[in-house]
Protein backbone atom coordinates (compact mmCIF):
# COMPACT_ATOMS: atom_id res chain seq x y z
CA UNK A 1 0.00 0.00 0.00
CA UNK A 2 3.03 2.48 0.65
CA UNK A 3 4.40 1.84 -2.60
CA UNK A 4 1.16 2.26 -4.30
CA UNK A 5 0.99 5.91 -2.39
CA UNK A 6 4.49 6.91 -3.12
CA UNK A 7 4.04 5.68 -6.81
CA UNK A 8 1.10 8.09 -6.88
CA UNK A 9 2.15 10.96 -5.43
CA UNK A 10 5.43 11.24 -8.03
CA UNK A 11 3.24 10.98 -11.04
CA UNK A 12 0.79 13.68 -9.33
CA UNK A 13 4.35 16.13 -9.01
CA UNK A 14 5.17 15.23 -12.33
CA UNK A 15 1.90 16.71 -13.71
CA UNK A 16 1.70 19.10 -11.64
CA UNK A 17 5.39 20.36 -12.90
CA UNK A 18 4.37 19.81 -16.28
CA UNK A 19 1.49 22.19 -15.63
CA UNK A 20 2.90 24.73 -13.83
CA UNK A 21 5.59 27.97 -13.77
CA UNK A 22 8.83 25.99 -13.63
CA UNK A 23 10.25 23.49 -15.35
CA UNK A 24 13.52 21.79 -15.34
CA UNK A 25 15.03 21.91 -19.27
CA UNK A 26 18.41 21.57 -20.62
CA UNK A 27 20.50 23.47 -23.35
CA UNK A 28 22.01 21.41 -26.24
CA UNK A 29 25.35 23.80 -27.57
CA UNK A 30 27.87 20.77 -25.88
CA UNK A 31 29.83 20.83 -29.20
CA UNK A 32 29.16 24.45 -30.24
CA UNK A 33 32.04 27.16 -29.88
CA UNK A 34 31.39 30.56 -28.36
CA UNK A 35 31.86 33.41 -31.14
CA UNK A 36 32.00 37.15 -30.70
CA UNK A 37 30.28 39.64 -32.97
CA UNK A 38 32.89 42.28 -34.47
CA UNK A 39 30.97 44.69 -33.76
CA UNK A 40 29.54 44.51 -30.20
CA UNK A 41 30.34 42.66 -26.96
CA UNK A 42 28.42 39.77 -27.85
CA UNK A 43 29.09 36.05 -26.99
CA UNK A 44 26.87 33.24 -29.13
CA UNK A 45 26.57 29.76 -29.58
CA UNK A 46 25.12 28.06 -32.67
CA UNK A 47 23.39 24.82 -33.01
CA UNK A 48 21.49 24.01 -36.16
CA UNK A 49 18.27 26.54 -35.58
CA UNK A 50 19.16 27.65 -32.04
CA UNK A 51 21.48 30.21 -30.51
CA UNK A 52 22.11 31.43 -26.87
CA UNK A 53 23.11 34.78 -26.61
CA UNK A 54 25.34 35.92 -24.22
CA UNK A 55 25.56 40.30 -24.09
CA UNK A 56 28.30 41.95 -21.67
CA UNK A 57 30.46 45.02 -21.32
CA UNK A 58 34.01 43.82 -22.87
CA UNK A 59 35.12 44.77 -19.34
CA UNK A 60 33.78 41.56 -17.85
CA UNK A 61 37.15 40.06 -19.53
CA UNK A 62 40.02 41.81 -17.67
CA UNK A 63 43.22 40.54 -18.63
CA UNK A 64 44.45 39.36 -15.62
CA UNK A 65 44.06 36.42 -13.41
CA UNK A 66 40.82 36.54 -11.53
CA UNK A 67 36.99 34.93 -10.66
CA UNK A 68 34.25 37.31 -10.83
CA UNK A 69 30.36 36.86 -10.60
CA UNK A 70 28.55 39.40 -11.99
CA UNK A 71 24.47 39.60 -12.27
CA UNK A 72 21.73 39.64 -14.85
CA UNK A 73 20.36 43.45 -15.80
CA UNK A 74 23.00 46.01 -15.71
CA UNK A 75 23.67 45.75 -19.27
CA UNK A 76 24.57 41.76 -18.60
CA UNK A 77 21.56 39.44 -20.69
CA UNK A 78 21.21 35.90 -21.75
CA UNK A 79 18.56 34.94 -24.30
CA UNK A 80 17.87 32.16 -25.77
CA UNK A 81 16.17 31.98 -29.76
CA UNK A 82 14.85 29.34 -31.89
CA UNK A 83 14.76 30.53 -35.69
CA UNK A 84 12.83 28.94 -38.06
CA UNK A 85 16.45 27.64 -40.16
CA UNK A 86 19.50 27.12 -39.22
CA UNK A 87 21.29 30.47 -37.80
CA UNK A 88 23.04 32.70 -39.78
CA UNK A 89 25.48 34.74 -37.91
CA UNK A 90 23.95 38.06 -39.46
CA UNK A 91 20.66 37.27 -37.53
CA UNK A 92 22.34 37.12 -34.04
CA UNK A 93 24.89 40.34 -34.60
CA UNK A 94 23.33 42.31 -37.35
CA UNK A 95 19.47 43.25 -38.15
CA UNK A 96 17.68 40.03 -38.37
CA UNK A 97 17.09 38.34 -41.18
CA UNK A 98 15.14 35.10 -40.37
CA UNK A 99 12.37 34.32 -38.05
CA UNK A 100 12.55 33.63 -34.49
CA UNK A 101 9.82 30.90 -33.16
CA UNK A 102 10.42 30.90 -29.63
CA UNK A 103 12.45 33.12 -27.69
CA UNK A 104 13.26 32.65 -23.82
CA UNK A 105 14.90 35.78 -21.86
CA UNK A 106 17.01 34.91 -18.80
CA UNK A 107 15.18 37.21 -16.03
CA UNK A 108 17.21 36.24 -12.58
CA UNK A 109 21.20 34.30 -12.09
CA UNK A 110 24.49 35.26 -12.49
CA UNK A 111 27.48 34.39 -14.70
CA UNK A 112 30.58 33.30 -12.87
CA UNK A 113 34.17 33.80 -15.49
CA UNK A 114 37.61 32.74 -14.33
CA UNK A 115 40.17 34.59 -16.08
CA UNK A 116 43.29 32.79 -16.16
CA UNK A 117 46.62 33.64 -18.51
CA UNK A 118 47.89 31.82 -21.65
CA UNK A 119 51.58 31.73 -21.98
CA UNK A 120 54.03 32.22 -25.07
CA UNK A 121 54.95 28.62 -26.20
CA UNK A 122 58.44 29.68 -27.37
CA UNK A 123 58.57 31.77 -24.31
CA UNK A 124 56.73 30.69 -21.23
CA UNK A 125 57.07 33.88 -19.18
CA UNK A 126 55.40 36.12 -21.79
CA UNK A 127 51.58 36.24 -21.41
CA UNK A 128 49.84 36.35 -24.77
CA UNK A 129 46.53 35.89 -23.87
CA UNK A 130 43.72 34.88 -21.39
CA UNK A 131 40.89 32.66 -21.60
CA UNK A 132 37.94 33.21 -19.63
CA UNK A 133 35.69 30.10 -18.66
CA UNK A 134 31.92 31.43 -18.22
CA UNK A 135 29.47 29.66 -16.38
CA UNK A 136 25.92 30.75 -15.65
CA UNK A 137 24.54 30.01 -12.48
CA UNK A 138 20.91 29.99 -10.80
CA UNK A 139 19.69 31.24 -13.88
CA UNK A 140 15.44 31.57 -14.70
CA UNK A 141 14.53 32.12 -17.56
CA UNK A 142 10.87 33.72 -18.84
CA UNK A 143 9.37 31.76 -21.83
CA UNK A 144 6.24 31.40 -23.54
CA UNK A 145 3.79 29.83 -20.80
CA UNK A 146 6.59 28.52 -18.57
CA UNK A 147 9.86 29.78 -16.48
CA UNK A 148 13.10 27.47 -17.38
CA UNK A 149 15.27 26.81 -14.66
CA UNK A 150 19.28 26.22 -14.56
CA UNK A 151 21.31 25.51 -11.83
CA UNK A 152 24.79 25.57 -13.64
CA UNK A 153 25.88 25.81 -17.00
CA UNK A 154 28.88 25.77 -18.34
CA UNK A 155 28.41 28.31 -21.27
CA UNK A 156 32.29 27.95 -22.71
CA UNK A 157 35.39 29.78 -23.35
CA UNK A 158 36.44 33.37 -24.45
CA UNK A 159 40.02 34.24 -25.29
CA UNK A 160 40.96 37.85 -25.19
CA UNK A 161 44.60 38.56 -26.82
CA UNK A 162 47.00 40.88 -25.19
CA UNK A 163 47.63 43.76 -27.30
CA UNK A 164 51.28 44.80 -28.03
CA UNK A 165 51.07 48.89 -27.85
CA UNK A 166 54.72 48.29 -28.16
CA UNK A 167 55.71 50.00 -24.43
CA UNK A 168 59.25 50.05 -26.09
CA UNK A 169 60.27 53.11 -23.32
CA UNK A 170 62.79 51.17 -21.07
CA UNK A 171 66.15 52.75 -22.93
CA UNK A 172 66.88 55.31 -21.67
CA UNK A 173 66.07 54.88 -18.48
CA UNK A 174 65.58 58.81 -17.21
CA UNK A 175 62.77 60.24 -17.83
CA UNK A 176 61.90 63.80 -19.74
CA UNK A 177 60.15 66.83 -18.04
CA UNK A 178 59.57 70.09 -18.80
CA UNK A 179 60.03 72.94 -16.82
CA UNK A 180 57.00 74.96 -17.87
CA UNK A 181 54.21 72.45 -17.35
CA UNK A 182 53.78 69.00 -14.93
CA UNK A 183 54.23 66.81 -17.73
CA UNK A 184 56.78 63.31 -17.50
CA UNK A 185 57.61 61.69 -20.67
CA UNK A 186 59.44 59.44 -22.85
CA UNK A 187 58.73 58.68 -26.85
CA UNK A 188 60.13 56.39 -29.37
CA UNK A 189 59.99 57.23 -32.88
CA UNK A 190 56.17 58.36 -33.45
CA UNK A 191 54.68 56.89 -29.99
CA UNK A 192 55.12 58.50 -26.52
CA UNK A 193 53.94 57.83 -22.85
CA UNK A 194 52.96 60.88 -21.23
CA UNK A 195 52.28 61.60 -17.75
CA UNK A 196 50.81 64.75 -16.06
CA UNK A 197 51.29 64.48 -12.87
CA UNK A 198 51.52 66.38 -9.50
CA UNK A 199 54.70 66.22 -9.30
CA UNK A 200 55.41 68.20 -5.97
CA UNK A 201 53.50 65.35 -3.67
CA UNK A 202 54.77 62.39 -5.77
CA UNK A 203 58.87 63.53 -6.01
CA UNK A 204 59.27 65.00 -2.19
CA UNK A 205 63.03 64.66 -1.71
CA UNK A 206 62.74 62.18 1.63
CA UNK A 207 63.42 58.60 1.17
CA UNK A 208 61.08 56.26 0.86
CA UNK A 209 61.37 53.11 3.31
CA UNK A 210 61.44 49.88 1.33
CA UNK A 211 58.16 48.08 0.89
CA UNK A 212 56.65 51.25 1.09
CA UNK A 213 56.61 53.56 -2.22
CA UNK A 214 54.71 56.75 -2.48
CA UNK A 215 52.02 56.31 -4.51
CA UNK A 216 49.03 58.26 -6.04
CA UNK A 217 45.87 57.36 -8.08
CA UNK A 218 45.42 57.27 -11.69
CA UNK A 219 42.78 59.99 -12.62
CA UNK A 220 41.79 62.36 -15.28
CA UNK A 221 41.80 65.62 -12.78
CA UNK A 222 45.78 65.72 -11.77
CA UNK A 223 47.20 62.44 -12.42
CA UNK A 224 46.41 61.44 -16.07
CA UNK A 225 48.53 58.87 -17.64
CA UNK A 226 48.11 58.72 -21.51
CA UNK A 227 50.28 57.07 -24.55
CA UNK A 228 49.51 58.60 -27.89
CA UNK A 229 50.79 57.77 -31.56
CA UNK A 230 51.44 60.71 -34.19
CA UNK A 231 51.96 60.53 -37.72
CA UNK A 232 55.46 61.38 -37.56
CA UNK A 233 58.63 61.72 -35.59
CA UNK A 234 58.65 63.34 -32.04
CA UNK A 235 61.36 65.24 -30.36
CA UNK A 236 61.48 66.92 -26.59
CA UNK A 237 60.23 70.22 -27.66
CA UNK A 238 56.98 68.90 -29.19
CA UNK A 239 55.47 68.65 -25.58
CA UNK A 240 57.44 71.45 -23.92
CA UNK A 241 56.16 74.02 -26.21
CA UNK A 242 53.95 76.58 -24.77
CA UNK A 243 51.99 76.14 -28.27
CA UNK A 244 51.27 72.19 -29.33
CA UNK A 245 53.03 72.34 -33.25
CA UNK A 246 50.60 70.97 -35.72
CA UNK A 247 52.82 68.51 -36.84
CA UNK A 248 53.21 65.39 -36.53
CA UNK A 249 49.53 64.92 -35.94
CA UNK A 250 47.92 62.57 -33.15
CA UNK A 251 46.59 59.33 -34.74
CA UNK A 252 46.09 57.19 -31.83
CA UNK A 253 45.26 57.84 -27.89
CA UNK A 254 45.02 55.27 -24.92
CA UNK A 255 43.92 56.78 -21.51
CA UNK A 256 44.46 54.78 -18.39
CA UNK A 257 41.83 54.19 -16.46
CA UNK A 258 41.19 55.49 -12.71
CA UNK A 259 43.13 54.23 -10.26
CA UNK A 260 41.14 51.83 -6.95
CA UNK A 261 42.50 52.25 -4.07
CA UNK A 262 45.01 49.13 -3.26
CA UNK A 263 44.06 47.12 -6.48
CA UNK A 264 44.71 48.80 -9.55
CA UNK A 265 45.86 52.00 -11.32
CA UNK A 266 48.37 53.01 -9.12
CA UNK A 267 51.43 55.27 -9.34
CA UNK A 268 54.45 54.57 -7.29
CA UNK A 269 57.64 56.16 -6.48
CA UNK A 270 60.44 54.60 -4.69
CA UNK A 271 63.13 57.34 -3.63
CA UNK A 272 66.53 56.91 -2.78
CA UNK A 273 69.39 59.01 -1.48
CA UNK A 274 72.70 59.24 -4.42
CA UNK A 275 76.32 60.34 -3.33
CA UNK A 276 74.95 63.45 -3.63
CA UNK A 277 73.59 64.48 -0.73
CA UNK A 278 71.57 66.95 -2.88
CA UNK A 279 70.00 64.64 -5.23
CA UNK A 280 67.71 62.30 -4.65
CA UNK A 281 66.46 59.55 -7.56
CA UNK A 282 63.37 58.61 -7.87
CA UNK A 283 61.74 55.53 -9.75
CA UNK A 284 58.68 55.65 -11.78
CA UNK A 285 55.94 52.76 -11.73
CA UNK A 286 52.88 51.74 -12.87
CA UNK A 287 50.99 49.24 -11.21
CA UNK A 288 48.11 46.79 -12.77
CA UNK A 289 47.48 50.19 -15.16
CA UNK A 290 45.26 50.05 -17.94
CA UNK A 291 44.89 51.79 -21.05
CA UNK A 292 41.36 52.06 -22.81
CA UNK A 293 40.42 53.39 -26.29
CA UNK A 294 37.11 52.60 -26.94
CA UNK A 295 36.27 48.70 -26.26
CA UNK A 296 39.81 47.70 -26.43
CA UNK A 297 42.53 47.84 -23.94
CA UNK A 298 46.06 47.18 -22.77
CA UNK A 299 47.97 46.91 -19.82
CA UNK A 300 52.32 46.82 -20.04
CA UNK A 301 51.79 44.38 -16.67
CA UNK A 302 48.36 43.13 -15.63
CA UNK A 303 50.22 40.86 -12.47
CA UNK A 304 52.16 44.25 -11.02
CA UNK A 305 54.63 46.95 -11.76
CA UNK A 306 55.90 48.49 -14.96
CA UNK A 307 58.78 50.42 -14.54
CA UNK A 308 58.44 53.71 -16.47
CA UNK A 309 62.24 54.96 -15.65
CA UNK A 310 63.56 57.49 -13.01
CA UNK A 311 63.57 61.22 -12.44
CA UNK A 312 65.96 63.41 -10.01
CA UNK A 313 65.39 66.13 -7.92
CA UNK A 314 67.30 68.41 -6.01
CA UNK A 315 67.07 69.88 -2.65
Amino acid sequence: MRYIWALLVSVLFLISCDDGDIIVDSFNFDTAQVQKCTTSNTLYKISDNEALVFVTPESSFPNETQTETISIGGGNSITYRKYSADVLTSSVCETPTQTVTEEWNCIGGDIEIKSTPIYDTTNPTKIIAYNHAITFKNLIFQAPGKQIVYDTYAFGNYRTDVLDLAFNFTSPDEVLTCSNNNLIFKYNSNKVLLFDIDKTTLFQNVVTTPGNPRTALINTTNNKVIYRVYNGGLNQNFFCSSITPSTPTLTEEWIADNGVTDVSGIIRVVTEATTDPNTFKHTLYLYKTTFRKGIYYYSPNPEGDYKFGTYFTTL
